[in-house]
């Protein structure tokens, strides 16, 4: 019997070693070297949960600290009283996770309640901290947040090494356009234009529409404000969506004239206006006989496109109208060439069918040795080697 209460006594004794261990290793390695500090005193029976992290390509030195705080912030014009904070030293890299625990008699379901971090680097520097609320436990809330921190102030030697100038000061950078086109109808001169915005944030905020008109040319300024580029700086060409921008001016269009759109000083598009006495029309696809790509011999190399296209309704019926220019895929332009073409489908027209010549420029926004692909009204293709 004895022999039995001994072994009983070691095997509870191995159970209670291996729970320990397992408690000695449960959770994350977060809060294995975190301390919490409970302002009321009472256990944690309740958590909080997440990770930090930042976009800009900075790695933490051994010695830096994160600090996580849950707050009461029912008030908005007073202190936001302190419920719990979690000091973790030398996480690691990011992402890091923590685990914030609560005692659940501190919390009120009439309160709110927001979970904030901050980076303090070895040198006592406040590296990152965050600019977005992120509220939890009541009123719906999680309990479990992704946060993601903003710079505050860099390595010094990584300042030293940046001829940015003030890394602080955003530049103001020209929008990367798909396309632009007029917009008829309006009392007011309208240009649209759609372009390429990241959504990560921190990433940029709008900048300057304007639209000017210079003779025959229509100049349209489209701008986003973006942090300074450096050697740590957040990747602003990722997570890109299609935008759009009306930008205006009270300049009128005159019946009979020709216009070029150009916008950041690169040509998107002409249109022209039929002349008064013209019946109403419509915008259609020209038929496309030729493609021609040219290549100036400049530093670096100007490329324009001669298209030869035609009017199936004859010259009676038809007015060239222009064409636009649009840029979806990095390695691919479409071109689109129209006309204007009577809509009353009763109005007997002539049986000639003109033919005009357009050259329209691509500019010089091509890598060298890469092969680009031109789509004009979408069935001729042109393929090409940037010099």
């Amino acid at each position: 019997m004895l022999s039995t209460f001994k072994t009983s006594l070691q095997a509870m004794i191995a159970i209670g070693v291996l729970l320990l261990a397992a408690i000695a290793c449960g959770g994350d390695s977060a809060e294995r070297r975190g301390t919490v500090e409970v302002t009321s005193g009472q256990n944690p029976d309740e958590w909080v949960t997440g990770s930090v992290t930042y976009r800009e390509r900075i790695a933490l030195t051994p010695g830096a600290r994160l600090e996580v705080e849950l707050r009461d912030v029912s008030l908005a014009d007073a202190a936001a009283p302190l419920i719990v904070r979690q000091v973790i030293s030398d996480p690691g890299q990011v992402p890091i996770e923590f685990r914030v625990g609560y005692n659940t008699g501190d919390i009120s379901d009439r309160n709110s309640y927001s979970v904030t971090a901050r980076i303090i680097e070895a040198d006592g520097r406040l590296a990152f901290i965050n600019d977005t609320a992120y509220e939890v436990i009541t009123r719906g809330r999680p309990t479990n947040v992704d946060m993601v921190l903003v710079l505050v102030e860099p390595p010094p030697e990584l300042v030293e090494q940046s001829d940015t100038g003030d890394w602080r000061t955003w530049v103001e950078v020209p929008v990367q356009v798909i396309s632009a086109e007029w917009i008829p109808g309006d009392p007011e001169l309208l240009v649209m234009v759609k372009y390429y915005r990241s959504t990560t944030e921190g990433c940029s905020r709008p900048g300057a529409e304007t639209l000017g008109a210079d003779g025959n040319d229509l100049n349209v300024t489209v701008t986003l404000m973006q942090p300074p580029p450096t050697a740590w700086a957040i990747p602003c060409d990722e997570n890109l969506v299609e935008l759009e921008s009306i930008a205006r001016t009270e300049a009128s269009l005159a019946p009979g004239e020709s216009y070029r759109i150009v916008v950041n000083g690169k040509v998107t598009g002409a249109f022209s206006l039929p002349e008064d006495r013209f019946p109403r029309s419509l915008i259609a696809p020209s038929l496309v006989d030729t493609v021609e790509l040219n290549v100036m011999e400049s530093a670096p190399p100007q490329y324009s496109l001669r298209v030869v296209s035609g009017m199936p309704k004859g010259s009676g019926c038809s007015r060239f109208n222009g064409y636009q220019i649009k840029r979806t895929q990095p390695t691919e332009i479409e071109i689109e060439v129209t006309h204007h073409e009577v809509a009353d489908q009763f109005v007997i027209c002539t049986a000639d069918f003109p033919v005009v010549e357009t050259s329209i420029p691509l500019g010089s926004d091509f890598e060298s040795g890469v092969e680009y692909t031109i789509v004009v009204n979408d069935n001729t293709t042109e393929t090409f080697v940037a010099q």
